[in-house]
């Protein structure tokens, strides 16, 4: 398995996964689509929000989410399927509005991520 370090703003991989394109986000009550760069960091359609990943070892993928459209922030976990196909996991709160001492995993819900065919290039023309 590849190791995709992460400190703070930048990742280095050492033949990590790829972990860009378009992923389908699923929570309890909604669904919504968000798209990646490869080292797992880029922006979802739900309260122009941001995810970046901070670890990825062994499959496990951790990172920060950030909503401006309602102003709240957290952390997420989610293990990657063997084929990379799709991540199941959690999230939670760590800022809500000027509400910054939400206790660590109390406050949150279960994460599905099925990431999305990529759009092929072939047009079907000879």
């Amino acid at each position: 398995m590849g190791l995709l370090v992460c400190m703070m703003t930048s990742c280095a991989s050492t033949d990590g996964p790829r972990l860009e394109g378009l992923w389908e986000i699923q929570e309890e009550d909604k669904t919504y689509m968000a798209t990646l760069d490869s080292l797992g960091n880029g922006t979802y359609a739900w309260k122009k929000g941001i995810l970046k990943t901070t670890e990825f070892v062994d499959r496990k993928w951790k990172g920060t989410w950030h909503q401006s459209g309602n102003d709240r922030e957290g952390q997420f976990e989610v293990l990657l399927s063997e084929d990379g196909t799709q991540a199941k996991g959690v999230w939670w709160y760590t800022r809500v509005g000027d509400n910054d001492n939400i206790p660590a995993k109390k406050f949150g819900g279960d994460y599905l991520w099925i990431r999305q065919p990529a759009a092929s290039a072939d047009t079907g023309k000879p």
